[in-house]
């Protein structure tokens, strides 16, 4: 944070100086031009570059806050859940259906043949979707990814508690994906179905 600060004044001050440098060149005589002015006319500017520094800083500060409080309140039909932290940040990060999928299932702590066996694909695939997760996402394993979207959780439940909503419920089946067990489940569906008709 102190580099922050040095950094900072030290810009402002070679903005000021550069102000100042131009008034003497272009608005002031050499006779004009004594130290005493010239050292009014930089703390001048000093201040005045510092001030609109402050209310920029500030601005950008309350957008971005404004911006994540948005994010993470959950909407009417969206319950706090890491499912709906992976939602939200998949169109952020550019992930593809299956790669949020992936993601989904990494942030619910399943393993790498975990995640292959549920969705029905084989283990390179899902390794191979990891890595585009990480590289799009900035998060460079299965621990950091998890620990981020346990963080957006807890954050985002802390912004319900301190703005309650009716309670949201959510059909997981529509936002887990269970690609693997879709499958194996299918042929009893239709079985049961066509019983169903046959009954009727």
């Amino acid at each position: 944070m102190s580099r922050l600060w040095i950094t900072g004044t030290a810009l402002i001050a070679a903005i000021a100086t550069l102000k100042t440098c131009l008034v003497m060149h272009f608005a002031l005589s050499p006779a004009q031009a004594t130290p005493l002015v010239l050292g009014a006319l930089f703390v001048a500017f000093f201040m005045l570059t510092t001030g609109v520094a402050v209310l920029a800083y500030g601005q950008v500060k309350r957008n971005l806050n404004s911006e994540r409080r948005r994010r993470m309140a959950p909407g009417a039909s969206e319950p706090v859940a890491k499912e709906t932290v992976i939602a939200r940040y998949a169109q952020d990060w550019a992930l593809s259906q299956a790669e949020a999928d992936v993601a989904i299932f990494v942030a619910k702590g399943f393993s790498n043949s975990e995640i292959a066996d549920m969705r029905g694909s084989a283990l390179s695939t899902v390794k191979s979707q990891l890595g585009s997760i990480y590289t799009k996402s900035g998060l460079g394993s299965h621990y950091q990814l998890m620990a981020f979207v346990t963080d957006e959780v807890c954050a985002m439940a802390k912004e319900a508690e301190q703005a309650p909503a009716a309670p949201a419920r959510i059909d997981t089946r529509k936002v887990l994906p269970l690609v693997g067990r879709a499958r194996r489940a299918a042929p009893a569906r239709d079985a049961q179905d066509l019983n169903h008709r046959a009954a009727g």
